[in-house]
């Protein structure tokens, strides 16, 4: 996967992609959510920076891909995106906006939970610490 800066608008955002494309399929209906509740501004990237960042996350985890099968959620990719984000305000975004993009289509998959799971156990939060304000 191509390099971020630490801590960067699109660490954050490839984080939220990467939840977007957890359940296997790109899903319009969490796109749109992300575009219509002013969480781009949360992010703080811009419709096409998010877009870019999405596509480029597509194309890396293609390239990355051995013997043409994809390992979306493999432990290793993943902890080098959750090591993106070192902050723990800007991870509890993260976290915050991909549970929310995972409800978004009213169903939150087995690679989505597998995805939040893994994110909250490495930056040690609990569901009731993103409830928090």
């Amino acid at each position: 996967m191509r390099s971020y800066p630490i801590n960067s608008p699109d660490a954050l955002a490839r984080l939220v992609a990467m939840a977007i494309l957890a359940d296997g399929h790109l899903d319009n209906r969490e796109v749109d959510w992300i575009r219509h509740n002013d969480t781009l501004a949360l992010l703080g990237v811009d419709q096409d920076t998010l877009t870019q960042v999405l596509l480029d996350c597509c194309r890396d985890v293609i390239n990355e891909a051995e013997q043409e099968r994809v390992f979306l959620l493999e432990e290793a990719r993943l902890s080098r995106l959750a090591g993106d984000l070192t902050d723990r305000s800007l991870q509890k975004v993260a976290l915050s906006v991909m549970l929310i993009v995972a409800k978004s289509d009213g169903d939150v998959s087995d690679g989505e939970q597998s995805l939040l799971r893994f994110l909250m156990s490495r930056w040690g939060f609990t569901l009731e610490e993103l409830a928090e304000g």
